[in-house]
């Protein structure tokens, strides 16, 4: 501390005047102690021990007396070198603190005040030995802490932070509460400090202050930092009724701060709960607890707080909610039959004091009141305990947050699993005023509505997914009913996955065996966030499989045929969307189809999008994913976006839908097994990326692109023409093309996930749920959206100008797929024309950064006809002006504008006799008198309709240009796609740089639907994720394999010692071919093969309690899966099969097994074992 500073009682001139300034706003008769000395030491062993070293002297410390910060400290004496007294507990010994003491808050007696201030160790000097204290007034001090009386202080956990609602400052904004007057007028239990209804909006603003203030006042006395919070707030609330005009906050929302143990005052839970002990939080801590865990000693106090403040409430007035009386709306008892746990039986009495909304069905309910979003009854427990809100002031339990932090907080509680209805204002104040005025009506508070339920599965908002480039499916599941005779027959299922974030529906139905195996690859595959299934619908082993290959999805249970409709409903339903859609855009020429735009038009009802109707056509083939699909609406339409999903949805087919032959599906097929022993996406360890195969070949600078390589890893191809044609791209961006391919990478690397935000744009000209023109929102939403609407224009045009220049590489490429990826009007849209009307509509730059589209003449029809408007009657004002120059004699005569009266004729004093009669005199001035003529006011009254049909047009010009973008929305994703396609094939080209050792385009052999025996060979095999620098134990060995083919058997059998390599070769193998049917390059010297139509894996010692099964019976299911589905041309990885039993027993089914691949399927595979007998 500074010398001057020290011989001024430790305060500048500056922080005393402070102190005089926060003294204003103090109450009259301060509770602060007077400076006095401290009381005589008591001879008895102390609780406390102030220091966190060895055991002090067992006599006790005076009652520490905390003088405000607002106080002076008075300058402590220097020390004097002599006689020491007795240590005491507040007295210096001689003990050597160091680090970690750091952070630990303490008090520091300073003898000249006679009194003790609180602070925090914020470093130490080693060189010194001395710690720089913060006091909680913000004044610093270096201190031998040895030298020095302290105590040190814990943390107290019943303190808890205000919840700053403002910017910077941290001021509170001010927003009234409406209560709704529900709960009150049934239990006439109205709180003292309960919210003021909306109608009292923007009146008696200063009151509201005064009494804010006083209030404040005495909750911060024992607050730290009490005056600079109060002086924070007293501006906040200052600066609001200045600048708002009014919108006001009742008292509720003052966060309730926690009595500190010395206070003397007393919380009014306290008061109201009698029966309960008070909870006490200590405020000194003894040296063994300092470093205890603090973290769940608040999570304690929290509830304890919890259950003083609302135990006895809850308990009267929510009675009901108890798990020993709880029943749903059918009155029926958890652990009856057809307990709907969704519901909750009301009581007549208390249902009538609720509003529509909140008897709505919903786990989590929140309401817009202003510019806060609040939480009440229980909700607000989950706000406190999972935003870490802090309660408002009253006795019902309520938090909230400020609308700026609604995202954030939103996608915090829906991927916590929260189902999360957001209930927003859609009236001001002043329309409430009109509409009583007009109607007569009595209501007190403005309207709202349900705009939106987000969940884990409905996260639509860029800023919530902005971390995460993967898809969040939320996936309905539907199984054809199986009869208890023959549990083994075929099992029917018709899936339908939505990711709502892009608007991309996957549909399919397919057949699949007893063990689900088809079920779970698409599982493994999709990892959905939530499921939705039939109640009681599906069978015991579908619900084990989803079980097993999910990570813990939302599941969401809906009644069938009334809620998961059957096909004939969900048909009903679509056409009757897709009819109100097209009759919206029978003015326009919007394409409501599929991304190909391919339409299958119906007799009966309008259109459907061609795969939908291909599964109409289908009948009994298609009926499960008609109705999976009505499952998946009818949840949406509960979250307000079905219709804004089928508007824009890009269906695609699962491949091994029923009406399909599975024959000739494109892809290889990857179980679930395969997935997840071969580590495709998520690795065994964390299950996170890292060490995955998508890891390794992961270049993609596109969230898109990244999601599109998933696509394709899961989904490798079977046909070899294919395969050679994504080579031969792959390969004609190395070389030459390759610095192209990198300037292309580079400038995709500025892009947003144009995927998401072009469905963003798609859903915003909807104008329904949260984007509707009657939700009232506080932040500038218009001006958000305008800047999505230029970044996906500017994303666009990127995307444009890239494909263009990437094209030159074309004059020395045969590939086929980049001549039609990159040849305009193919692959590569024809969308520069388009582009150019909005570059000519209005200036990009101009319009992002003021928040407003000027458009250009000629964009806007009706704004055009609204500014000539203006213009005319402008022009006419001006030769009214002329004239009455002309008339008067006098050229000087001119129009002036005063207040709000504009276009007043300014006359000179002399002229005044000249004035006509009908000259209405407004105004005058020295020398001066002003007049409105009856044209002058005609001309006002026309000009006033025309601005504001002109401000009416202005404000439309955003949703018709969205709505003319919307028109080619095809177009735009097409390009999107393309750019996707064309960032993978890059990332494939330059994954083989990051591989060890040599590379090579792998050859692949005959065609998959050929007679000729299958073959794989390898030399010089490298392992395509695992590098010798990874393993720190030596270089890795690359083998040489070759397996069927001329001269080699089919199968190949390894042995050897533990940890020798065999479950490394399989690996690697099965890597390898994947990458090669991929169409990337594969690290060795040469790979050859036939192209594989299916991957089996045994692997691994592992069971599935959950799901019933033992090690031994996981692995025999497995085992029974490749015996009954493997073909020719399939490849079998078992590793050390039988192991799960006795070794006699595990021999023979080793043996068996392999006999029946080797002779009877003869396919290609690999089989580790340590059954020598085998070899």
């Amino acid at each position: 501390m500074a010398p001057s500073r020290r011989q001024s009682n430790g305060r500048s001139p500056l922080v005393n005047q402070q102190s005089q300034i926060t003294s204003f706003f103090s109450k009259k008769n301060s509770s602060s102690p007077s400076p006095s000395p401290p009381p005589p030491l008591a001879k008895h062993t102390s609780k406390l021990n102030p220091i966190p070293g060895p055991k002090p002297n067992p006599s006790r410390s005076p009652i520490p007396t905390t003088p405000s910060p607002g106080e002076p400290k008075l300058k402590k004496p220097l020390l004097v070198i002599g006689q020491s007294p007795a240590p005491t507990p507040s007295s210096p010994l001689n003990i050597t603190f160091g680090d970690e003491v750091v952070d630990k808050r303490l008090r520091v007696y300073w003898p000249l005040d006679k009194a003790w201030y609180e602070g925090v160790v914020k470093s130490f000097d080693k060189v010194s030995g001395k710690h720089l204290i913060q006091y909680d007034d913000s004044e610093e001090e270096e201190l031998d802490l040895g030298k020095e009386k302290i105590e040190w202080v814990e943390e107290t956990t019943g303190r808890f932070k205000r919840l700053r609602r403002g910017g910077s400052l941290g001021f509170k904004k001010v927003v009234i509460d409406d209560e709704d007057d529900d709960v009150a007028d049934s239990a006439n239990e109205k709180s003292d400090d309960d919210d003021s209804s909306d109608e009292d909006w923007g009146k008696n603003a200063e009151k509201e202050v005064s009494e804010d203030a006083d209030e404040e006042d005495m909750d911060l006395e024992d607050e730290k930092e009490e005056e600079e919070e109060l002086e924070e707030e007293e501006v906040g609330m200052k600066i609001s009724k200045r600048k708002g005009g009014g919108k006001t906050e009742s008292k509720k929302r003052k966060a309730n701060g926690v009595a500190k143990p010395e206070s003397g005052k007393k919380s009014k839970t306290s008061a109201n709960v009698s029966t309960k002990e008070e909870f006490k939080v200590p405020s000194v801590e003894p040296v063994k607890k300092i470093e205890t865990d603090k973290a769940s000693t608040a999570d304690k106090a929290l509830v304890v707080d919890e259950l003083e403040r609302f135990g006895k409430r809850e308990a009267e007035k929510l009675h009901f909610l108890g798990l020993e009386v709880r029943r749903d709306a059918n009155r029926k008892r958890p652990g009856d039959a057809n307990y709907n746990p969704k519901t909750l039986y009301l009581p007549p009495g208390f249902l009538k004091s609720l509003s529509g909304c909140q008897s709505f069905d919903i786990s989590l309910l929140l309401k817009q009141m202003g510019k806060f979003y609040e939480l009440f009854e229980m909700d607000a427990h989950i706000g406190a305990k999972e935003l870490n809100l802090q309660y408002m002031k009253g006795e019902q339990p309520h938090c909230g947050f400020p609308e700026k932090n609604f995202s954030m907080n939103v996608e915090k509680l829906a991927r916590k699993g929260y189902r999360v209805l957001v209930v927003e204002q859609t009236e001001t104040p002043e329309q409430l005023e009109l509409r009583r005025k007009e109607k007569g009506a009595k209501d007190k508070v403005v309207k709202r509505e349900i705009c939106a339920v987000v969940t884990r599965g409905t996260l639509t908002d860029g800023e919530m997914l902005s971390s995460n480039p993967d898809p969040s499916y939320l996936m309905a599941v539907t199984e054809s009913c199986q009869s208890s005779t023959n549990p083994n027959e075929k099992r029917v299922f018709g899936m339908c996955a939505v990711d709502v974030a892009t608007s991309r529906i996957i549909i399919g139905q397919f057949e699949d065996d007893s063990e689900c195996s088809a079920l779970c690859c698409l599982l493994a595959e999709l990892r959905p966030v939530e499921i939705i299934k039939p109640t009681n619908l599906l069978s015991l082993e579908t619900e084990r499989a989803m079980l097993r290959h999910t990570r813990t999805p939302l599941v969401n249970e809906l009644v069938p045929t009334a809620e998961f409709w059957d096909a004939d409903k969900t048909v009903h339903e679509v056409k009757t969307i897709y009819k109100c859609i097209n009759d919206q855009s029978a003015a326009g020429s919007v394409d409501v189809g599929t991304g190909a735009a391919n339409t299958y038009e119906d007799d009966e009802l309008g259109f459907l999008p061609a795969i939908l109707s291909s599964l109409l056509r289908a009948g009994v083939n298609g009926s499960l994913a008609l109705s999976a699909l009505g499952g998946t609406l009818y949840y949406l339409k509960q979250a307000f976006l079905d219709v804004t999903l089928l508007r824009f949805a890009k269906f695609e087919l699962l491949p091994s839908s029923g009406f399909s032959s599975i024959a000739q599906t494109p892809y290889m097929l990857l179980d679930a097994a395969a997935l997840e022993n071969l580590e495709i996406f998520e690795n065994s360890g964390n299950g996170d990326s890292s060490g995955t195969l998508y890891a390794q070949v992961n270049h993609c600078v596109t969230a898109f692109g990244k999601r599109l390589l998933r696509t394709w890893l899961a989904r490798p191809l079977y046909h070899t023409d294919l395969i050679k044609e994504r080579q031969d791209a792959v390969a004609g961006l190395k070389g030459e093309s390759l610095s192209y391919a990198l300037e292309f990478r580079k400038a995709l690397s500025r892009l947003p996930d144009m995927e998401r935000l072009l469905a963003r744009i798609f859903a915003s000209s909807e104008a329904n749920g949260r984007n509707a023109h009657t939700v009232v929102l506080y932040e500038d939403a218009a001006k958000k959206q305008l800047q999505q609407f230029i970044s996906a224009l500017r994303g666009c045009e990127l995307m444009v100008q890239a494909c263009s220049s990437l094209s030159v590489i074309l004059k020395n490429v045969e590939s086929t797929q980049l001549h039609h990826l990159l040849t305009t009007g193919k692959g590569l849209p024809n969308i520069n024309s388009i582009l150019k009307h909005f570059k000519d509509a209005f200036d990009w730059v101009d319009a992002n950064n003021s928040g407003r589209i000027i458009p250009h003449k000629g964009v806007d029809l009706e704004y055009d006809s609204a500014c000539g408007r203006v213009k005319e009657i402008e022009s006419s004002l001006t030769k009214h002006l002329k004239e009455q120059q002309k008339l008067l004699g006098d050229s000087s005569i001119t129009y002036v504008t005063i207040g709000k009266d504009s276009y007043l004729l300014e006359v000179p004093e002399s002229l005044r006799g000249s004035v006509p009669r009908d000259y209405e005199l407004c105004s005058s001035k020295k020398g001066f008198f002003r007049y409105w003529t009856p044209s002058i006011k005609k001309f006002l009254g026309e000009l006033s309709l025309a601005e504001s049909e002109k401000e009416t047009a202005f404000k439309n010009i955003l949703l018709r240009l969205i709505g003319r973008f919307c028109e080619d929305h095809n177009k735009w994703r097409q390009l999107v796609s393309t750019t996707a396609e064309l960032d993978v094939l890059i990332s494939l080209a330059i994954a083989s740089d990051f591989y060890e050792g040599p590379t090579c385009r792998p050859c692949v052999l005959g065609s998959s639907c050929s007679n000729e025996v299958p073959c794989f060979s390898a030399k010089g095999l490298g392992h395509p994720i695992l590098r010798s620098d990874s393993l720190g134990k030596g270089a890795f060995v690359p083998n040489d394999i070759s397996i069927a083919g001329s001269g080699h058997a089919s199968f190949i059998l390894l042995t050897g010692p533990n940890m020798g390599g065999k479950s490394t070769l399989l690996r690697q193998v099965c890597l390898a071919v994947i990458l090669a049917q991929v169409g990337a390059d594969v690290p060795a010297e040469q790979f050859e093969l036939s192209p594989v139509d299916r991957i089996f894996v045994r692997m691994g010692s592992k069971d599935h309690i959950m799901a019933g099964q033992s090690t031994f019976l996981t692995e025999l299911s497995e085992t029974a899966l490749m015996l009954s589905s493997a073909t020719q041309h399939s490849l079998v990885a078992l590793d050390e099969l039988g192991r799960g039993t006795s070794t006699s027993d595990g021999q023979a089914i080793a043996e068996s097994v392999l006999e029946h691949f080797v002779h009877k399927v003869q396919c290609r595979g690999m089989f580790s074992t340590h059954y020598h007998r085998l070899a």
